[in-house]
């Protein structure tokens, strides 16, 4: 009886592993706020970080039309840059891909002039993996980025896992937009 009370401990524990597991794919980086998130392409994505970061305990700002200059004249030290886009959301805003393309690189350049954290998150998963837009939205963001978060089922092509290994960024791959908790504490060592 109690070896199969052990082996029912044993089952349950692994079984919570793989649950609430990530992956994480080349070497660790490490980053710290003020964080600044926002949006390639207009998706609910910068939201739903800054709402996870308030659950880990990070303060997070939120500017979905972020622009370089804000960035300049603020103190971040990390910018979180959500891939996926909204044809609801950019139509909103009163913006397209091609504005989106030019607002997002130059966030990028000032964010690497001021040695801030890039971080790409592609955390809403395959639907955002659909048409031209989301692509360019990836290829703005994810090879610039210094660490990249994804989604699981954003990745069954393994694009980001190959783009980690290529160009040596750290990639963290959660099963559920929610396991974003985790490599958040991770990255910025939140106990």
């Amino acid at each position: 009886m109690f070896n199969s009370r052990v082996k029912s401990v044993f089952m349950v524990m692994m079984l919570l592993i793989l649950v609430f597991s990530m992956s994480v794919q080349g070497q660790e980086v490490t980053a710290e706020g003020p964080i600044i998130a926002t949006t390639c392409g207009q998706s609910p994505g910068a939201l739903m970080v800054t709402q996870i970061c308030k659950q880990v305990g990070l303060e997070c700002e939120q500017q979905d039309l972020l622009e370089g200059d804000y960035l300049k004249e603020n103190d971040f030290k990390t910018v979180i840059i959500t891939m996926g886009t909204s044809g609801k959301g950019m139509g909103a805003a009163g913006t397209d891909m091609k504005a989106e393309v030019e607002r997002i690189n130059g966030i990028i350049e000032v964010a690497n002039e001021k040695g801030m954290t890039i971080i790409g998150a592609h955390i809403e998963g395959e639907a955002r993996r659909v048409d031209d837009n989301d692509a360019k939205s990836i290829e703005v963001v994810a090879p610039y980025s210094h660490i990249i978060i994804v989604r699981e089922d954003s990745n069954k092509d393994g694009y980001f896992t190959d783009l980690g290994e290529e160009k040596d960024i750290p990639v963290y791959v959660i099963e559920k937009t929610l396991g974003l908790t985790e490599p958040l504490k991770e990255i910025f060592q939140v106990e």
